[in-house]
């Protein structure tokens, strides 16, 4: 069963990303006309390495998939960077610098959102502690084997509209 709370509150936003109503996380992820907003961080290490996660099997969309190092929704009353740290937090326990890349209107099989994509640069490898609610595993991939790694293994929708859009493969 999963642990995600399907009627936490999102924002409703239209193609321009200009709020026009809320809508509950059930709804935004079974409409796909329904656009809402999400964040996603990407983690990249001073060996070239990105960080990774498996989600758990408990989410509800995309569980047991391979994610970008953190990733997670804009709930109602926050700034899209407000909730990068929340969930950057939440999920690693970490609190480091975010570096805004871009924002992606991301078109995907069963939803639509608007993802603010940020980079955080952790020195050399640090220690993890992933949330068991939200992800099973975690791993530094090297950015030269990504490509392989994507072929290899399930990797959401999301991530790998995000990583193809800020060129990592």
């Amino acid at each position: 069963m999963s642990r995600d709370k399907k009627n936490e509150l999102f924002y409703l936003v239209d193609e321009e990303d200009k709020v026009i109503g809320t809508i509950i996380r059930s709804k935004a992820h079974s409409n796909k006309n329904a656009i809402h907003r999400s964040i996603s961080i990407i983690a990249i290490n001073d060996k070239n390495q990105m960080l990774l996660q498996k989600r758990s099997k408990l989410k509800d969309t995309f569980p047991g998939f391979w994610t970008l190092s953190v990733t997670g929704h804009v709930t109602y009353g926050q700034t899209y960077k407000e909730a990068a740290r929340r969930e950057l937090f939440e999920e690693l326990r970490i609190k480091i610098p975010l570096k805004f890349l871009r924002k992606i209107l991301l078109k995907m099989t069963r939803e639509t959102e608007y993802s603010a994509v940020y980079e955080i640069m952790p020195k050399g490898i640090p220690s993890l502690v992933a949330d068991p609610d939200e992800i099973d595993e975690v791993g530094w991939i090297d950015i030269k084997n990504l490509k392989k790694f994507i072929k290899e293994n399930k990797v959401t929708e999301d991530a790998l509209l995000i990583l193809k859009a800020t060129n990592y493969i």
